[in-house]
């Protein structure tokens, strides 16, 4: 039986995961205060963004608790956030929930660690370089007008169920030279069953739920496989036609190092279904959060219109894509989104060794939660942090910032890797529906359901209009 991501061991290059830390092992050591509650792991299953944040507003930029047993860490302030992503990553691996992640998805880019996923990043530079990415604008807004044509014959959609079509398409097409739309429904289901399971059971000793004999959680193992077949399928219909590309895929298939390594097929196909969930999962997301802030601040339609027209005068001329990415307002809308609903809203680490953040000890060891969703709502370098405020990202604003602040794409070799594909992508589909149409709320702002990404619960039902009608 051919092995799986769910079933892979974890590689056997990766630095030893270190023992964790227990109570009995801190009889002589000081920690950082930090709640201490006997309901501690239940609050924190029930809102860990509510539990991190409330953790930092009582007890500071590093806090300490214990769940599963085990010593944890928050650490707040953009200075630690910087050391942990960036001066100091090389004293931390991965931390909980993304062995849970590498179930789904392998040893692709968002869950490999050193020194496997230094290698694959350097294979897979070439088509998120800035001057590449700028050649998939039409392509990006081709496929956006074709897929929101279809809102013109109707007055209601589900806005994340159509997000997450849009963007599918779009790195379906850019990314793997695909049509696969045939899989999207097929895709958003598993993914929704393994993203759901991964946040349920990331938590030290909660894995054992995998062989329990209950339907609820033996859906990861055929989610996850379902997903990895998509993955696998792309690939197999590309070498079977013998197309030679140099879109992602075609590089992954035919990059090599400087001493002729090349990925295998079950490393490809990693990267393929990587790229394929990050890729549009997370940026459906944040649209599906522009759009209900739009519907709740409907004073900024008129002038995104405005701005759509004016940049998408450039159209078909070099500096297309410069113009996207520079356009200020649609900029600033997706800024402030990114801060509040950051996809990637919190980022686990293990210490490797002892180490200081801020001049704070931490144990090697000790689990390490930076959270962009409690940096970015850090009312010391962000006024009103709860409020939507485009205008706080006019002029030198993120510039300001400390390193650390505002880090919606992480930092370090760990940054996204497709950040400035995602940025243009955002700005021409948030452009372009501005253009033509109006979107408001069915019922209340949605509700936030943060898993592994941080989603709007439900489908988020709009009512759509002409945009100058």
């Amino acid at each position: 039986m051919a092995t799986t991501p769910f079933t892979s061991p974890r590689p056997a290059e990766y630095a030893p995961i270190p023992t964790p830390l227990k109570r009995r092992d801190l009889k002589d050591r000081q920690i950082p205060p930090g709640p201490r509650s006997p309901l501690l792991t239940l609050q924190f299953q029930k809102d860990t963004p509510g539990f991190l944040r409330s953790a930092r507003d009582q007890f500071g930029d590093l806090t300490s608790f214990f769940l599963g047993g085990q010593l944890f860490y928050g650490a707040f302030a953009p200075e630690m956030v910087h050391e942990v992503t960036v001066s100091k990553q090389h004293s931390f691996i991965k931390g909980v929930g993304f062995e849970r992640m590498r179930k789904v998805l392998g040893t692709g880019l968002l869950t490999n660690e050193e020194p496997i996923h230094l290698r694959h990043r350097r294979l897979m530079q070439s088509p998120f370089h800035i001057s590449k990415i700028s050649s998939y604008a039409e392509t990006m807004l081709l496929l956006t007008e074709k897929h929101i044509s279809n809102w013109q014959n109707t007055d209601e959609i589900e806005l994340g169920p159509e997000m997450m079509s849009l963007t599918f398409d779009i790195v379906a097409e850019i990314l793997f030279g695909a049509d696969i739309s045939e899989d999207t429904q097929r895709v958003q289901k598993s993914m929704h069953i393994a993203i759901d399971r991964i946040e349920r059971t990331m938590l030290p000793g909660l894995d054992r739920m995998d062989a329990w004999p209950i339907p609820y959680f033996r859906k990861f193992q055929s989610a996850a496989d379902d997903l990895n077949d998509v993955a696998s399928k792309i690939i197999r219909n590309r070498l079977a036609q013998g197309i030679k590309r140099d879109d992602l895929l075609g590089i992954l298939l035919e990059a090599q190092t400087p001493e002729g390594e090349r990925l295998s097929e079950s490393e490809v196909s990693d990267e393929t279904l990587t790229l394929i969930l990050s890729g549009h999962e997370t940026t459906a997301n944040v649209l599906t959060w522009v759009f209900s802030y739009l519907s709740e601040n409907p004073q900024y339609w008129s002038e995104l219109a405005a701005e759509a027209d004016e940049v998408l005068s450039h159209r078909g001329k070099e500096d297309f894509a410069l113009q996207l990415l520079r356009a200020p307002l649609s900029s600033a809308i997706f800024n402030e989104v990114l801060r509040l609903c950051p996809p990637v809203w919190v980022a686990p680490r293990r210490a490797l060794e002892d180490v200081e953040l801020a001049g704070r000890f931490v144990p090697k060891g000790a689990h390490v939660l930076v959270s962009q969703f409690v940096t970015h709502r850090d009312s010391r370098y962000f006024q009103d942090p709860d409020d939507f405020k485009p205008e706080r990202w006019q002029g030198e604003f993120e510039k300001s910032l400390p390193r650390g602040a505002f880090f919606p794409f992480g930092a370090g070799t760990r940054k996204c890797l497709g950040d400035q594909f995602a940025l243009l992508e955002g700005r021409i589909i948030i452009l372009e529906i501005a253009r033509r149409f109006r979107l408001q709320l069915k019922s209340g702002f949605p509700k936030a359901q943060p898993r592994a990404t941080y989603r709007p619960k439900g489908s988020v039902a709009m009512r759509v209009s002409a945009a100058r009608s």
